[in-house]
């Protein structure tokens, strides 16, 4: 019979998570020609009872002194945390007006405009914050950030080579080289990169991470190590348990496997992978009652997750509850009409 085993667990849900991160963390900002005067766009916030007690406080400041340009740009950053992104915008302007060589005022503007989804500007004003300081490492790294998240490859290299120039020591510039690399498909250049972060901080989490799935992608049991530093990193993290019995799983070590999955578990209660797989093993030695007990509460998490209903279909038909399996095949279509080994199960028990 054809059994599936789950490999991807959190791995690429995390480095979606780390590309799509890319646009909120960059800062991106735009030299906009549209100056508000800010003091008459922004009038009056210090009694406006609907904005936050914060947003008030600062507003006090800048009515005092509203030339004050870093009273503007501390009240912007808290308007734009509440979404007031237009007043937000207004106060960016105008610490830009009083202080154009500043680059932090137009990496903070970038996450308004991002916000506001005109990516367009944010481009332009973040390289604009790296030509009036090019050393800025907030700006260097929101650059080529940007550039990654474009897929501008070249881009986003040259911009992280310059930024470890700047500071070798800057994590940043060698992990980000290693997700650029990455994401362009030379893994032997980016295993290189990374480990360069992890020279730099032995427990750069993000970095052992990334290594730990490089290696486990080749089968290589070098990715344990790293898996087991990042759950050193972060004791809480269910990714890097995961990580851990999944490799394991593929070496055919299930006793270390099955241990990591359950840490996993202990972490993120809702981890359906690290069900799914410890079903998966269960079912291999045919231990039908586990498997089902761990296959039921994978779907329970993710009821239209399709290879877990078909699991629970082949446990039942291993088991002899044929009327059970077929439910489950019938579940598994109801999830993804194409999964053609469920309709194979279903043909076994419903002849």
């Amino acid at each position: 019979m054809d059994k599936i085993i789950e490999i991807r667990g959190v791995k690429k849900m995390r480095n979606i998570k780390i590309i799509a991160s890319l646009v909120i963390v960059a800062g991106l900002i735009f030299w906009s020609k549209r100056y508000w005067s800010g003091a008459s766009a922004n009038e009056g916030l210090s009694g406006d009872t609907t904005l936050s007690l914060v947003v008030q406080e600062w507003s006090k400041r800048v009515e005092k002194y509203p030339e004050n340009d870093e009273y503007r740009y501390k009240r912007g950053l808290e308007l734009a945390k509440d979404r007031k992104l237009d007043l937000a915008l207004a106060d960016m302007n105008k610490a830009i007006e009083l202080s154009p060589l500043n680059g932090a005022y137009y990496v903070a503007r970038a996450d308004v405009y991002m916000a506001k989804d005109e990516t367009k500007n944010a481009l332009a004003d973040f390289e604009k914050a790296v030509e009036v300081e090019p050393r800025n490492e907030k700006a260097l790294t929101s650059l080529g950030q940007f550039y990654l998240f474009v897929r501008q490859f070249d881009n986003s290299l040259k911009v992280f080579k310059k930024l470890e120039t700047v500071n070798p020591s800057n994590t940043d510039a060698h992990f980000y080289q290693g997700m650029t690399l990455k994401e362009a498909g030379d893994t032997a250049a980016a295993i290189d990169a990374f480990k360069a972060a992890t020279q730099v901080d032995l427990f750069h989490y993000n970095s052992l991470i990334q290594l730990g799935q490089l290696y486990s992608e080749m089968n290589d049991g070098l990715g344990l190590s790293y898996f087991r530093n990042a759950a050193l990193a972060d004791e809480f993290s269910d990714e890097a348990y995961y990580g851990l019995g999944l490799l394991h799983q593929k070496l055919g070590n299930y006793d270390s496997a099955i241990a990591n999955y359950q840490r996993t578990i202990d972490a993120n209660a809702q981890h359906y992978f690290a069900y799914y797989n410890t079903g998966y093993i269960m079912f291999g030695r045919e231990n039908w009652d586990r498997a089902i007990e761990h296959f039921r509460i994978a779907v329970k998490f993710a009821p239209e997750f399709a290879k877990g209903h078909y699991m629970l279909g082949l446990s039942n038909e291993g088991k002899g509850l044929l009327d059970q399996a077929a439910v489950h095949y019938e579940r598994c279509l109801q999830a993804d009409p194409n999964f053609e080994l469920a309709k194979e199960g279903l043909k076994r028990v419903k002849p």
